[in-house]
């Protein structure tokens, strides 16, 4: 069938044909614009056109309006070739009547054409006014003069008609189009009006279809597959709507044409040679059947598409196809042989796939294979029928009836011809350059009528197109569909005695639809595995089945009954079994949540647990047995709890103990992250979870696969059991208990039910809960605030017994250091309590009924001597605690403040030496009495000139008591003699809490320097009549009153600047060499009045520099306080007012 556009020519007939093959052939060569109407997308089209002589039969239909747009002329051209004599003779009413026909028929789509041949010799030198092409112009298109157009005839002016010729071309593609333009959008009007009239008396469907379908073909021919899509999809939707809905009446008589009984049943071809042959068909009277006409739809659907590139739209469609066809089929009541209409899907599903395979975008792969595989799995479902109807299946052998009926199927499916299957293998030579050597397939219908012949060739096509199912579902992650696909593949493979590949696909099924809680359908897939397992011989598997048939609860009871009995048959001879298949070490693993339900567990122990005591554990059990069942162990392990995670966002740890069933809030490790570019700037922000390896995260159920096996089995070194226990059906409550070993806090892992050689373990327990192992140590400390010496104290003897368990005679030894003493504590009421005799250094403390986990408080009193030496420095002691739990001695250091203090200061007064003590109260309120001291060196006698006091004295903080003593040493004995005086000083007392216990506290002094080696004396003249700022004479003397080495001394007149004021030098050195005595003259001035102190005076030893090398500077040494006496240092001077101060 040639589609092209029709151009219409009048006038000098012979002229255009002789132009015809030229224009025809040039108007492809080149694209012109189609700027279309109603602002549609301009686009860029390649014209194809065909010639026609003029006739008025097609405007008669044009206005009758039953014209079709591919039968109507596009284009009406008149040519002509003449000069002014002729077309006023005759050419111009020509032209007039030709335009007034067209007018009169409603055609405004027309062109003349000039054919111009020039007289050179005679237009040489003249030229004319005006020519026949503007005369045309001005009679004829004066307002459209673009539609009179002239050309040199090719034939005698071939290299001046080029240009000429061109804008021809380019004319006649621009009218076309216009025309398109007209056309299209009065066609549509017409389809539109002849589609309104659907009910009325009279209206065919068939010819509305060749009318739509013509404006298709055009869409189809101006490169617009899409706009032509659509109009084919509105007649299958209209077909459609007519069968479905109106069904047969005297107003649809037209549909009687398309009730054609199905002599065949021919599938769709995608790669027909003549793609219009079942058009042609449908313009026969003689009629056709539906499953032709759809097929010629779905073909050109199809076609449309595939030009458009979207191939896994055409398998997308052919469900729909499908299935609308048959229940059109059904609405029509047609007859058909059984199994036609199986043959016909068939033949169909396989083109399209075959299609898809050879002209697929890699691009959309995935897209396609989405729509292929459910078409694999048509097509594997009606070869199963064909199969079963034609006694192909595994075990039946064909009867002649049903051979008879594949010889009838066989030659109603058809054949394809030779040039078909020829264009069918060159549709894509792409597919040979990227694998040479694979052989082209056959068609559908060859394999389709190959697979009806034999039951081997059956069994090979069910096999591979069962296979591609699968795998094809799989591809695009649609695993519920793979499984169904592989359930009647593992039907198949039963069929065929072949139960050992039929295993895996049941095993997948089955793991679906307990992930997927198909409790039912689950239930009958164990059988059909027990079956398997049973005909395999496989003794482990079937008893591993046997076992979850029987807790099945969806099965009738008598199934589950029998299938126990078969469990407990299979049990005692399968221990033979596995020990001969070492390689089946872990096979003998059960999933315990399809026999058992874990509905508590509880620890019964009180918290904490000591070690190497018995944990004991409640387990709630409900068995899913008919009958009862004896276990012979029953373990549940646990591990070390590690760290719960902890939320980030709220800083919540999760509980240790929480349990999952019982548990509404959980809390997710979310943390912030940060995404940021190379300029620091952010990027994007998120959430990110990161889940315990433990806790699954959320997902799709069809994501989440149930494993009919355990996983992993945990490491059972820790656990507690209970043995040879009979399971009831139902609940059930045991007891386990195991000896807690090690140290820490453990959480229950996984529980395992042995039964002979099965064991029964859990993928993840419902309830977690968690104990604690702990071996805390005992312990003993001592408490104590600050302590004081001399005075009894208070501590505490803290013992914590831990998880040790004492013995009855557990008792604690506590060692004191030196001057330490300890006693258990007494009560003031108590005769002994002011016994100091009760305090010892060594102490045993017992621990009478002494429990684990016991805390006692231990009163004691300590009681240590008081530091005989001056400073507030702590006095540090040692307590040795020697403990039941412990072989070594624990030292605890205890420090103690003093309750007072002594000093002492020397004192002289001229020769006389005086000792003064000082006793200072520093934390303790105490009574002293009985100050002594004693010096045991000869000739050293000590004066006590303190008066006696009849009573106590009271000394606190920071109160100080002092004690005066004069020192008389022999004057035979001298200070080199006696270069060190030991006096020990003694008092008494008393604290406050106990007045009549007194204690002794002593101290021992050193007096050194002693002896007054030289006295200082100052005069300061005049002394009655000193005034403010006047000078006064200070007479200085320096006196030897003992010898000594010291020749050289230094003074220094340390005044005060805000009272004197030194005129001159302020000190100097003098030499007491050979003189006894030396006096200095200075001047002063008193810059106050009043009672001024004499200005001090310190006197050094001093030792002159430059005498050696290694002494080169001067130095000056300080004297002690007891070898120089300044007579003068507490005299005041009387400083008066100045006379002439100003008033």
């Amino acid at each position: 069938m040639q589609i092209k556009p029709i151009i219409s020519y009048s006038g000098s007939c012979p002229l255009f044909r002789s132009l015809e093959a030229q224009i025809l052939n040039a108007i492809p060569l080149d694209t012109c614009e189609w700027r279309r109407t109603f602002h549609r997308p301009t686009k860029h089209v390649r014209l194809d056109a065909q010639t026609q002589q003029f006739d008025i039969k097609a405007l008669e239909k044009y206005k009758q309006g039953e014209w079709s747009i591919l039968e109507h002329p596009i284009l009406y051209i008149f040519v002509t070739e003449c000069n002014f004599d002729s077309y006023k003779a005759t050419i111009r009413e020509e032209i007039h009547a030709w335009l007034k026909l067209l007018t009169s028929y409603g055609v405004s789509d027309w062109m003349i054409l000039l054919v111009e041949t020039l007289d050179m010799r005679k237009t040489k030198n003249i030229l004319p006014r005006t020519t026949v092409l503007d005369k045309i112009r001005l009679d004829f298109c004066s307002k459209n003069d673009d539609r009179c157009i002239s050309v040199l005839s090719p034939a005698k002016f071939e290299q001046k008609s080029t240009e000429s010729f061109r804008c021809l071309l380019q004319r006649i593609r621009f009218l076309m189009l216009t025309s398109y333009n007209r056309n299209i959008a009065q066609y549509q009007e017409l389809i539109r009006s002849k589609r309104e009239k659907r009910n009325h008396d009279g209206w065919d469907f068939r010819q509305y279809f060749f009318m739509q379908e013509d404006l298709a073909l055009v869409y189809e021919k101006l490169e617009l597959p899409t706009e032509a899509l659509i109009q084919y999809d509105e007649l299958d939707a209209m077909f459609s709507q007519f069968i479905t809905h109106t069904g047969f009446s005297d107003k649809q008589k037209w549909l009687t044409y398309f009730q054609m009984p199905l002599r065949s049943f021919h599938g769709i071809c995608l790669s027909r040679a003549d793609k219009f042959e079942v058009r042609n068909k449908i313009r026969e009277e003689g009629g056709i059947s539906i499953l032709e006409f759809r097929n010629y739809l779905f073909e050109r659907q199809a076609h449309l598409l595939y030009q458009c590139n979207d191939i896994p739209e055409i398998a997308k469609r052919l469900l729909n196809f499908l299935f609308s066809t048959l229940r059109e089929v059904e609405f029509i009541k047609l007859d058909c042989q059984e199994g036609a209409l199986w043959c016909w899907e068939f033949v169909c599903a396989l083109e399209v796939l075959q299609m898809c395979e050879l002209a697929m975008d890699p691009r959309n792969e995935v897209t396609c294979f989405q729509h292929c595989a459910p078409i694999w799995n048509l097509a594997k479902d009606k070869l199963y029928a064909l199969g079963k109807l034609c006694g192909l299946l595994p075990g039946c052998k064909p009867t002649s009836e049903q051979l008879h009926i594949v010889v009838q199927l066989s030659s109603a499916i058809g054949d394809v011809p030779a040039d078909q299957q020829q264009q069918f293998l060159n549709a894509t030579p792409q597919l040979r350059e990227r694998s040479p050597n694979r052989k082209p397939k056959k068609s559908a219908a060859e394999q389709l009528k190959e697979a009806l012949g034999s039951n081997e060739a059956f069994k090979k096509l069910y096999l591979e197109l069962a296979e591609l199912a699968i795998s094809t579902y799989k591809h695009v992650s649609q695993l519920r569909f793979a499984r169904l696909a592989g359930l009647d593949l593992g039907n198949f493979y039963c069929a065929l005695n072949e139960p050992h590949k039929a295993v895996g696909f049941f095993t997948d099924l089955l793991r679906e639809l307990k992930a997927e809680n198909w409790h039912s359908l689950s239930s009958q897939t164990l059988l059909e595995l027990a079956n398997c397992y049973r005909k395999m011989g496989d003794s482990l598997a079937y008893t591993k089945i046997c076992s979850s048939i029987s807790c099945c609860a969806e099965l009738e009871i008598l199934v589950r009954t029998f299938y126990f009995d078969e469990f407990l048959k299979s049990l005692k001879t399968l221990k033979t079994t596995l020990s001969a298949q070492p390689s089946m070490e872990n096979a003998n693993y059960c999933v315990l949540e399809d026999h058992f339900r874990i509905l508590d567990i509880e620890v019964l122990n009180k918290k904490p647990i000591i070690q190497d005591d018995f944990v004991m554990l409640q387990l709630k059990v409900e068995s899913l047995y008919p009958r009862e069942i004896l276990a012979e162990s029953i373990k549940l392990c646990y591990e070390i709890q590690t760290e719960p995670a902890q939320a980030s966002l709220q800083d919540v740890p999760l509980s240790k103990t929480t349990l999952l069933a019982k548990s509404s809030l959980s809390y997710i490790n979310a943390s912030l992250q940060l995404s940021y570019k190379q300029d620091n700037t952010l990027a994007s922000a998120s959430v990110a979870c990161e889940t315990p390896k433990k806790s699954q995260p959320v997902r799709r159920t069809n994501s989440t696969k149930r494993k009919l096996l355990p996983s992993v089995q945990a490491d059972f070194t820790n656990f507690v059991q209970a043995e040879n226990v009979i399971l009831q059906p139902g609940p059930n409550t045991i007891e386990l208990k195991a000896k807690a070993t090690r140290v820490g806090r453990w959480q229950f892992e996984q529980i395992c039910i042995i039964m002979s050689s099965l064991e029964f373990l859990s993928e993840q327990l419902p309830y977690t809960p968690s104990f604690e192992i702990c071996t805390k140590p005992a312990t003993a400390v001592l408490d104590f605030k600050t302590l004081v010496a001399g005075i009894i104290q208070p501590i505490t003897l803290k013992v914590a017994g831990g998880s040790f368990i004492f013995p009855p005679d557990a008792k604690i030894t506590l060692k004191c250091s030196k001057n330490l003493r300890i006693r258990s504590a007494l009560d003031k009421k108590n005769p002994e309590f002011d016994d100091d005799a009760t305090f010892g250094t060594l102490l045993q403390v017992p621990l009478l009924e002494f429990k684990s986990f016991e805390e006692r408080n231990i009163p004691l009193q300590v009681l240590t001597d008081m530091p005989g030496r001056k400073g507030t420095k702590h006095h540090e002691h040692y307590i040795s605690l020697c403990c039941p739990w412990s072989r070594t001695e624990l030292q605890i250091p205890i420090e103690f403040k003093p309750a007072m203090e002594a000093s002492c200061r020397l004192h002289t007064c001229g020769t006389q030496k005086f000792l003064q003590v000082i006793m200072k109260g520093l934390d303790a309120n105490l009574f002293l009495q009985d100050a002594k001291v004693k010096c045991d060196v000869p000739g050293v006698r000590l004066i006590d000139m303190n008066p006696p006091s009849p009573e106590p004295i009271n000394i606190y903080k920071p109160l100080t008591v002092t004690y005066l003593y004069e020192i008389q040493v022999e004057p035979l004995k001298t200070e080199q003699e006696l270069p060190i005086v030991k006096v020990h000083f003694v008092i008494k007392y008393a604290h406050e809490a106990q007045p009549k216990v007194w204690r002794n506290f002593g101290c021992a002094f050193d007096l050194v320097d002693y002896t007054t080696l030289f006295k200082v004396q100052a005069q300061l003249e005049p002394n009655e009549l000193c005034r403010v700022r006047s000078v006064c004479n200070m007479n200085l003397k320096i006196t030897k009153v003992q010898e000594n080495p010291y020749n050289d001394l230094m003074y220094e007149v340390l005044n005060d600047q805000n009272l004197w004021a030194v005129c001159g030098r302020s000190a100097g050195v003098v030499s007491m060499q050979d003189v006894d005595s030396h006096s200095i003259s200075l001047d002063v001035m008193p810059l106050s009045t009043g009672f001024l102190p004499m200005p001090s005076i310190r006197l050094s030893k001093y030792t002159a520099g430059g005498k050696n090398k290694n002494d080169a500077h001067s130095k000056v040494y300080p004297f002690p306080p007891g070898q120089v006496y300044n007579s003068t240092k507490s005299v005041q001077i009387h400083v008066i007012a100045s006379v002439n101060v100003e008033q």
